[in-house]
């Protein structure tokens, strides 16, 4: 299977940490350069910024494109392809898992990491065996570290690309239509987050992306953001039914964090 890390010129300390993972772990973990945010076309970014719920920030374009490049390989493709960042912290049990992963014929994505927040998910899991399960999403909120995607999933992310960009994960977790799914327990956590458990990750996890911004002022030029977050948040109360209705669960992804020790 082709694994894929997306990591910039400039982070070579990343870079390294990524490449010590996989031999580590006996992948064979392929570099592929990111987008620079100053580098992008101010047509492109012109085209596709300005139409998710604020502005994107130059980085936050830079990311998504980073992966767009890669949705447009594994939509080509006959296979579905590991996608890492890098700054993702494998677990142990990741290599044993990805052939049993790769042949979920179901999914067309399927999340691999846990960003500690909770999502909408189907209430029963199925077992894939070998320890490894997968359940069902209906909708998540964050991460874009880790994730299997398969060419139908990934035609459908760049048919929703034409209408403009997102956050990666953002973009990732909120497309209707998408059959993604999520490994149970996790098999990735963002270096962050892993810190923020209590262990040394091996790698500075402090990230622009997730960097604190202010609230978007209440002006009108900004009245098409607010409106589109407005519309975002009544459309989760779908997912709010189907948890009362108990069709859905909203429960934090499982982790082990002895998988993840050396």
């Amino acid at each position: 299977m082709r694994a894929v890390f997306i990591n910039l010129d400039r982070a070579s300390e990343r870079r390294l940490f990524m490449e010590r993972q996989g031999e580590r772990l006996g992948l064979a973990l392929e570099r592929v350069r990111a987008v620079e945010a100053a580098r992008i076309d101010p047509v492109l970014a012109a085209r596709l910024n300005g139409r998710w719920e604020r502005p994107l920030t130059g980085g936050e374009l830079g990311c998504f494109l980073s992966h767009h490049a890669i949705w447009r390989e594994v939509a080509g493709s006959g296979a579905p392809v590991l996608v890492l960042e890098d700054d993702a912290v494998l677990s142990r049990r990741l290599p044993a898992a990805l052939p049993v992963l790769s042949g979920f014929e179901a999914a067309e994505f399927l999340n691999l990491e846990t960003f500690g927040r909770r999502r909408f998910a189907a209430r029963v899991s199925v077992d894939l065996g070998g320890g490894v399960q997968v359940r069902r999403v209906f909708r998540d909120k964050s991460g874009s570290a880790a994730y299997l995607l398969h060419p139908a999933g990934a035609r459908k992310l760049l048919a929703r690309a034409e209408r403009g960009a997102a956050p990666v994960d953002a973009f990732l977790h909120g497309l209707a239509g998408l059959h993604a799914f999520q490994a149970e327990p996790a098999l990735a956590i963002q270096a962050h987050l892993w810190e923020a458990r209590g262990h040394a990750a091996g790698v500075d996890g402090a990230t622009s992306i997730q960097a604190p911004r202010s609230r978007l002022p209440l002006t009108r030029a900004n009245w098409r953001f607010h409106a589109r977050r407005a519309w975002t948040q009544v459309a989760l109360l779908r997912f709010h039914a189907m948890r009362a209705a108990r069709r859905a669960g909203y429960e934090r992804t499982p982790m082990r964090d002895e998988d993840f020790e050396p």
